[in-house]
């Protein structure tokens, strides 16, 4: 077990070393997971570089450190963990709300990226109604988060996938259940009120690497077209599965994910 100590918490890691023939691939976890999301994909990743995951402020080991977990707060946590391990620059992917978290870092620090991906991701903001959904979330922990969890993992895959990925559904609810209430309120809220990013992509000064997923209920395809094919997305791949590829169509996003990352 890796832990860093960060402000008045700790962070942990799990830095997986490898010959450094390319830049390490740095990589950040959804809302209501942790590091431990990669497991199924990060062996065959390590094989051709180092392989750093974080998890995120109040998810996993990691520390809840105030209320709200604002996605620059985030960020922040994820270079103090980035300086610890001596990486001047590397690769950063980031899941769901890794990738709000990613999208922040490329704001802080655009010095210190090869590229940013967005693993089932959005660069848009909450919409209005999309932060009424955070306040009636955040009531539902308040009263029983176990419950909220319970009902919120399977939501997150496509429902022609409950059947025979359910082993994986209750792994992730066993997991997430380990979060404390104050940890899942606190992503809420930074969530809630995290910036429009979509310029990065529209810049070009990052390269960016952009999987979206055909079935994506809590980030429609729909939603991403316009925005998945700016000046700065270098790299562009249509899963054929939902939110949680990496579990529903495992091996063609690691092989997605390999190719992105190599052939910068």
């Amino acid at each position: 077990m890796a832990l860093l100590p960060f402000k008045n918490g700790q962070l942990h890691y799990q830095w997986l070393p490898s010959n450094p023939v390319h830049k390490p691939l740095v990589l950040l976890h959804g809302f209501l997971e942790d590091s431990r999301m990669w497991e199924g994909l990060s062996q065959a990743w390590n094989i051709h570089g180092p392989v750093l995951m974080i998890d995120l402020l109040g998810h996993g080991q990691s520390d809840s450190l105030s209320p709200v977990h604002s996605m620059e707060l985030m960020a922040e946590a994820v270079d103090a963990v980035v300086q610890f391990c001596q990486l001047p620059s590397f690769h950063l992917l980031g899941h769901s709300m890794g990738g709000y978290v990613a999208l922040a870092y490329a704001e802080l620090h655009p010095e210190k990226l090869e590229q940013l991906g967005l693993f089932f991701s959005t660069p848009k903001a909450d919409s209005p109604a999309r932060q009424v959904m955070r306040n009636k979330a955040a009531e539902l922990v308040q009263y029983n988060h176990n419950s909220f969890i319970r009902a919120s993992i399977p939501q997150l895959f496509d429902t022609s996938t409950h059947e025979d990925f359910q082993p994986a559904i209750n792994r992730q609810i066993n997991q997430s259940l380990e979060m404390s209430m104050e940890g899942i309120l606190a992503a809420i809220q930074g969530m809630k009120i995290r910036k429009d990013r979509t310029y990065i992509l529209e810049s070009g000064a990052i390269p960016v690497g952009v999987f979206v997923g055909k079935l994506d209920t809590i980030i429609p395809f729909d939603n991403t077209e316009k925005w998945s094919l700016a000046k700065g997305v270098s790299y562009r791949y249509i899963s054929p599965s939902g939110h949680m590829g990496h579990i529903t169509h495992q091996e063609g996003c690691t092989e997605e994910v390999l190719r992105w990352w190599l052939g910068s």
